[in-house]
């Protein structure tokens, strides 16, 4: 059951004594990555494979709507990564393809595009720029080693009693599609169209203490697709065999972005300009004495 959205009960000084018993990484600095390996590309145009990560993107239809997988496994978890347009604390945007180019990402895909919601708790590279969590969006959070964590219409009490969690990064957009490998199937129409076929993307883990992710995107209703609903979407991502899964920003926000294009340029005249990204890159070399 889904907990009804609380009154704002806290004041701003105690929710920000409370978060601040939630520790943040030092900050990163959002660097590119490395270059891909031109060798790592497979010949169908829609994998990657080096020593540090491998990628395969899949397509399917359901509900008359096309949809994508991207399947991605990692060496380390600093392989998985966010960048913005111009800093966290920014409302820039830009396109999210040459974003993606420029930090070198092997896979990219678009993120909760922070600066279009104003409150909620922001974490990004392990740098803490918004502790205002208001109990109205279920918050993703990512920590250290790389695992996934998921907070139902998140308080700030809620938030600071996960104790000496190590955040990475959070993402405020929602709602949740799979919480500890059980499909939701109540929603709420958050700003997100819920009852609705739209254009989606979801980002999961497929198992905690793994590192392997899964990104599933599909099209939205325009020529020969209809879209989906967040339950149809849901079902979608559930059944591709994962623990925790989490919608972000969707419409024409939505883009899987690999070897240097979109995936799913079914509509792509209508792509927006983004915020973030979330983005996984090679660790092949680095340390490695090569």
């Amino acid at each position: 059951m889904r907990k009804a959205y609380p009154a704002r009960v806290f004041s701003a000084l105690l929710t920000t004594l409370l978060l601040a018993l939630l520790p943040a990484l030092p900050a990163a600095a959002e660097l590119p990555g490395p270059a891909p390996l031109p060798e790592g590309y497979g010949a169908d145009g829609l994998s990657y494979k080096d020593d540090t990560i491998s990628v395969s993107i899949t397509q399917g239809r359901v509900h008359e709507t096309d949809y994508w997988v991207a399947r991605v496994s990692l060496a380390g978890p600093d392989q998985l990564r966010t960048a913005s347009a111009r800093g966290f604390d920014s409302e820039r945007t830009i396109k999210g393809l040459t974003l993606a180019v420029r930090m070198n990402a092997v896979l990219a895909i678009n993120g909760d595009y922070y600066s279009y919601i104003p409150d909620g708790y922001l974490i990004r590279n392990g740098v803490k720029y918004r502790d205002l969590p208001g109990g109205r969006r279920d918050v993703l959070l990512i920590d250290d080693k790389g695992d996934f964590y998921q907070i139902p219409l998140a308080t700030a009490q809620d938030i600071a009693g996960l104790g000496d969690l190590r955040v990475m990064h959070s993402f405020n957009f929602g709602p949740s599609l799979v919480i500890d490998g059980e499909r939701v199937q109540v929603f709420d129409d958050n700003d997100n169209a819920a009852f609705k076929p739209r254009q989606r993307m979801a980002l999961a883990q497929v198992k905690r203490g793994s590192l392997e992710y899964v990104a599933v995107a599909c099209a939205g209703p325009r020529g020969r697709n209809t879209g989906l609903t967040l339950d149809e979407f849901s079902r979608l991502v559930y059944e591709q065999g994962v623990e925790n899964a989490y919608n972000l920003d969707g419409g024409y926000s939505t883009m899987l972005m690999f070897g240097g294009r979109y995936i799913n340029n079914h509509d792509i005249a209508n792509i927006r300009p983004i915020s973030d990204i979330i983005y996984f890159v090679t660790a092949s070399g680095v340390g490695q004495g090569k």
